[in-house]
């Protein structure tokens, strides 16, 4: 039988778009560390461009005989893609453990993308006007082209529009996701020991939910990221050092490096980074579902102690639809009149604490905004702004626990 490496270290470098000149930039620091015979560090490139051919690499120190292959032109977003790059490093580097790095889309679906994409599922009543308003909406930011044409196949442009700005694109990536996940899992013949989102937004509950049954930790970020994204040389120097380390502390070690890189830099701007072990993730599902409970019944006057706690809570991301859980209930807890209100919220706060046993492994952050964050984001798009989104229902975590409810009475109210 052949030996297996510890490690099979994959990047899907998703960079047909502006941050391509990023990839180029986080593929030179995975060359500073490179492989070795414990750790396998491979990545998938797709540049910008149409002439630019997508690339696989088993990174090398420096470069030093790497090995290449190019796989023609792809759509990155295509999550047929992504499969087939898992299972290429399966077949080619198999290992005891399997990291899976998503690196992001978030540059954004261009106009001409959109306008692809619209021709290809023959987008009813579509005009080319309407590719630019799509591409500067959050649909924009969808990592997985299924997301867009699910929107694009929409009646009206009016449909389109309520969906592309409501949280649906959010709802819908996080589907795929799940759906991706699976596929890869029954590659591998075991769950992921690391999913890393090198990407915006993505250190959410919906998607740590959707995600669990597939894996065991994921790394993400709450707040946008940086165009430069992880250190992959000070990540990939610990692994290398450390491969027979245990997952939660790559995943703890991630998390600081992430962090601690920005403020090296003097990065003017907002980061954050977190570690979420998923076997633990009840611990927080289930006072989350105390706190609707409590929420419900009371939500004619409870309307209002949201509304003001999400007025005063700063960690609000995706327009205003996704919320840092730790601070909306540290203001509940201090706004509220209700006792059982307050006792609930406080129960909530108390779980996000990074120690024993517990669902955030590891967070950090830097910048006034994030300063209060606990780790992990919820859905909770705020009344008259915005309308829940149409496809939230088909969450694992909106079928298996109480807040869809506290969501549709909230906006009831």
């Amino acid at each position: 039988m052949e030996d297996k490496a510890k490690w099979t270290f994959m990047v899907y470098l998703a960079g047909d778009n502006n941050l391509s000149a990023a990839g180029e930039k986080d593929l030179g620091e995975m060359r500073t560390v490179g492989s070795t015979d414990e750790v396998n560090i491979v990545a998938e490139f797709d540049r910008i461009g149409e002439t630019h051919e997508t690339k696989r690499y088993h990174v090398q120190r420096d470069g030093v005989n790497e090995r290449v292959e190019s796989i023609g032109e792809t759509d990155c977003g295509d999550p047929q893609i992504l499969i087939d790059f898992v299972e290429w490093a399966a077949r080619e580097f198999p290992a005891e453990r399997y990291g899976l790095i998503l690196w992001n889309h978030g540059g954004g679906w261009v106009p001409a993308e959109i306008d692809r994409i619209a021709r290809d599922v023959q987008a009813p009543n579509y005009n080319e006007r309407e590719a630019p308003e799509r591409s500067k909406s959050r649909l924009g930011r969808a990592f997985f082209r299924s997301t867009v044409e699910e929107i694009l196949k929409l009646p009206t442009s009016t449909d389109r529009a309520i969906c592309s700005d409501d949280g649906s694109g959010h709802s819908l990536d996080t589907i795929e996701l799940g759906k991706v996940l699976e596929q890869a899992v029954d590659l591998l013949g075991q769950p992921l020991d690391l999913l890393g989102m090198d990407a915006c937004l993505m250190s959410n509950l919906e998607v740590a939910y959707q995600s669990r049954p597939y894996l065991k930790y994921i790394v993400a970020s709450e707040e946008n990221e940086p165009n430069d994204g992880w250190p992959y040389d000070r990540v990939l120097r610990y692994l290398v050092d450390h491969p027979g380390a245990p997952t939660a502390d790559l995943a703890a070690q991630i998390v600081q490096a992430y962090v601690q890189s920005y403020v090296d830099r003097n990065y003017p701007g907002d980061v954050t980074q977190a570690a979420l072990d998923l076997a633990q993730i009840d611990v927080l599902a289930g006072p989350l579902d105390a706190l609707a409970d409590v929420l419900i019944p009371r939500m004619a006057a409870a309307k209002f102690e949201l509304g003001e706690a999400l007025y005063q809570t700063e960690a609000f991301f995706w327009d205003g639809t996704l919320w840092d859980i730790a601070e909306v209930c540290e203001e509940l807890v201090s706004g509220s009149q209700d006792n059982a209100t307050q006792q609930a919220a406080q129960g909530v706060k108390d779980v996000l604490q990074p120690e024993g046993e517990t669902f955030v492994i590891a967070e950090a952050h830097n910048g006034s905004k994030v300063a209060r964050c606990g780790g992990v984001t919820i859905y909770l798009p705020p009344r008259i702004m915005h309308k829940p989104s149409r496809y939230y229902g088909e969450l694992a975590f909106a079928q298996e626990h109480h807040w869809k409810a506290a969501i549709e009475s909230y906006h009831a109210a």
